[in-house]
């Protein structure tokens, strides 16, 4: 059996110093023209494209494509300078991220899976933070923030990516999804998927707990036993 594996971005991955969160903000009130719109609008486990509809509304301005595109555009502009800014903020690459990968390499060598994103950044914005921290290069497919306001229509989205990269069919039983909020392990249950949840994001592990994820994890610095609490293979094989 093979698996496809699909990594959540910020709490999971990386943290940047907020940078995404100061970026946004930047963008909407270059666009807007007005002050602090991000105000009051939740940000975790959400999609870019559902923040920023939020934002607009709560501005009472139009959601539209043009006006997306135009905040997506100035976003990436401010989000390539605030990723290399200094910030009082955590900004890392997450405890035991990188060995994972590294052990992900091994059995996707194999045969054994396939490793991709699934997360609420657009694909741009997740290209410069994990390039930032020199990670976009392990990923090869994903699922992002422009295509869905809902972080669960990017399962679908995800396994489509996964096969348009060569990189096999995937059922949604066939999927694990690797993230630090209730949202992530809302997206897998709801097609089947299994999850691991890590408490390196704003949620604690007994609130991860109490939805219900396969696992659930401090951080990946485990990620032996995270990955055989879920299948049957070990990833050094």
């Amino acid at each position: 059996m093979k698996i496809l594996v699909l990594f959540d971005i910020d709490g999971t991955l990386v943290l940047t110093g907020r940078a995404g969160v100061r970026a946004l903000d930047q963008a909407l009130a270059d666009v807007c023209r007005v002050p602090h719109p991000l105000e009051g609008v939740a940000f975790a486990g959400r999609t870019d494209r559902a923040i920023i509809t939020d934002a607009l509304q709560h501005i009472g301005a139009e959601m539209s494509e043009a006006a997306l595109d135009a905040v997506r555009e100035r976003y990436c502009v401010h989000l390539a300078a605030e990723v290399r800014r200094d910030s009082p903020h955590p900004k890392c690459v997450l405890p035991g991220v990188s060995a994972a990968l590294d052990a992900l390499a091994v059995l996707e060598a194999g045969g054994h899976v396939a490793v991709g994103l699934l997360t609420g950044n657009f694909r741009r914005g997740a290209e410069i933070k994990l390039g930032h921290f020199d990670l976009w290069r392990r990923f090869q497919f994903g699922a992002f923030g422009d295509h869905h306001a809902d972080r669960r229509d990017l399962v679908p989205v995800a396994i489509d990516a996964a096969a348009r990269a060569g990189a096999g069919t995937f059922a949604p039983c066939d999927v694990v999804i690797i993230g630090d909020t209730p949202a992530d392990v809302d997206c897998a249950q709801a097609h089947g998927a299994r999850a691991i949840a890590v408490a390196t994001g704003p949620f604690s592990v007994d609130a991860l707990g109490a939805t219900g994820a396969d696992v659930v994890v401090p951080d990946l610095s485990d990620w032996n036993a995270a990955w055989n609490a879920v299948y049957p293979f070990k990833p050094t094989q």
